[in-house]
C-alpha cells in the first residue's frame, strides 16, 4: 500500500468553507489533495483526470446528481474507494448511500483524527479487495486451464488420435450406455464390424506412414457411410466398429450396398498407388432378445472373416 504522501484525495464538496478545512486536514495528516471540485458531474471528470486513491464525497450536492449517484458511476467504472460525507442522517438517505457499498461514513462536524483513520482504513480495505481479485481471476483461469485439461484428457482417452474416431474405450463406454437404453425402451440396433484388407501389404510395400492415411482413409469412408448418430471406433489395429442406433435391422442389404459404394468412390479419385478395401460382417440386436455389445462385436467379427476369407478364393 501507498505511502500517505502518496496518497492521492479527491475532495467533493459544495461548500467552500468545508472542502478548504478538509483539505488543510489530509495535507496536514500528510495525504496529497489532488483536487477540490463541488459538483457530482465535476467529480467523474476529476477522477478521471488525476485517478486519485480515495475519493471523499459530500452526498448532497449543487446540481441534479448528487454525491451518490455519482459514487455509482465512480465505483463501476473505476473501482476507487469512496467515503461519505454528510450531515444527512434521515433513513432513506442512508440506505440510498449503503446500496454504494462505501468504504467509509462520516457525519458533518466531524475530528480530524476520524478522518485520517477512515482513509487508512478505507485504502486497506480496497488493497485487500484487490489482492482478493487479483487471487480469484488467477483461481478462475486456474479452473478454467484445469477443465480443459480434464475434457482434453478425457477426450484423449476415449478418441482414437490418428483417425478422431472413438476409441476402443470409447466405443465400450458409449455403446453400453446405448445397449442399456435400447433394452428398456425395445429399441433395435445394427452393429457393423470392419477390417482394412491387406494393411499389411500397405505398410510393407509404402511404408507406416502410408498405412496411416489407409487408416485415415478408412475412418473418412466410414463417417459418410454411417449417420452422425451411428457409435463409429477404431476397435484396434484394422479394425473398425459401428453401432447403428434406431437402425432399420431389415434393411441390412442397403447398408452393405452403401460402404461398397462408398469404397469404390474413394478409389476412383483417390491418388495414390493401392486401392481402400474392406471386409465387414453386420448382425442385428433383436429387441425382444437383446444381446450384450461384446456378443455381438464376435457375431458381426465372425462374418466379417467369411465374408474376408470368401475374397481370398
Amino acid at each position: 500500500m501507498k505511502k500517505k504522501q502518496d496518497c492521492k484525495v479527491l475532495i467533493v464538496e459544495d461548500e467552500a468553507l468545508i472542502a478548504f478545512d478538509i483539505s488543510m486536514t489530509l495535507q496536514q495528516f500528510g495525504y496529497s489533495v489532488v483536487n477540490i471540485v463541488a459538483t457530482a458531474d465535476e467529480s467523474i471528470r476529476a477522477v478521471e483526470e488525476f485517478r486519485p486513491d480515495v475519493v471523499i464525497m459530500d452526498i448532497l450536492l449543487k446540481g441534479k446528481t448528487d454525491g451518490i449517484e455519482a459514487a455509482e458511476k465512480i465505483k463501476d467504472e473505476y473501482k476507487i474507494p469512496i467515503i461519505f460525507l454528510t450531515t444527512c442522517t434521515d433513513d432513506n438517505t442512508v440506505k440510498r448511500a449503503t446500496t454504494q457499498v462505501p468504504y467509509g461514513y462520516l457525519l458533518k462536524p466531524f475530528r480530524s483524527m476520524e478522518l485520517s483513520i477512515l482513509i487508512e482504513l478505507a485504502r486497506q480495505r480496497h488493497s485487500f479487495e484487490q489482492v482478493l481479485i487479483q487471487n480469484n481471476l488467477k483461481l478462475t483461469d486456474e479452473l478454467n486451464r484445469s477443465r480443459k485439461l480434464e475434457r482434453k484428457l478425457q477426450e484423449i482417452s476415449l478418441v482414437d488420435e490418428l483417425t478422431g474416431l472413438y476409441n476402443r474405450r470409447g466405443f465400450s463406454q458409449i455403446s453400453r450406455q446405448q445397449t442399456e437404453i435400447a433394452k428398456r425402451t425395445g429399441r433395435s440396433m445394427l452393429l457393423c464390424f470392419l477390417d482394412l484388407d491387406h494393411m499389411k501389404h500397405i505398410n510393407d510395400s509404402y511404408g507406416h506412414a502410408e498405412g496411416d492415411n489407409a487408416l485415415v482413409s478408412a475412418a473418412g469412408i466410414l463417417r459418410k457411410v454411417f449417420r452422425a448418430s451411428d457409435i463409429i471406433a477404431r476397435w484396434g489395429g484394422d479394425e473398425f466398429v459401428v453401432l447403428m442406433i434406431n437402425a432399420e435391422c431389415d434393411d441390412i442389404l442397403s447398408i452393405d450396398q452403401r460402404i461398397e459404394s462408398s469404397i469404390n468412390s474413394y478409389n476412383d479419385t483417390a491418388d495414390h498407388r493401392y486401392i481402400i478395401s474392406m471386409s465387414w460382417g453386420i448382425v442385428k440386436s433383436d429387441p425382444a432378445y437383446p444381446a450384450e455389445i461384446d456378443d455381438l462385436v464376435s457375431r458381426a467379427d465372425e462374418i466379417m472373416y467369411r465374408h474376408k476369407s470368401y475374397k481370398r478364393l
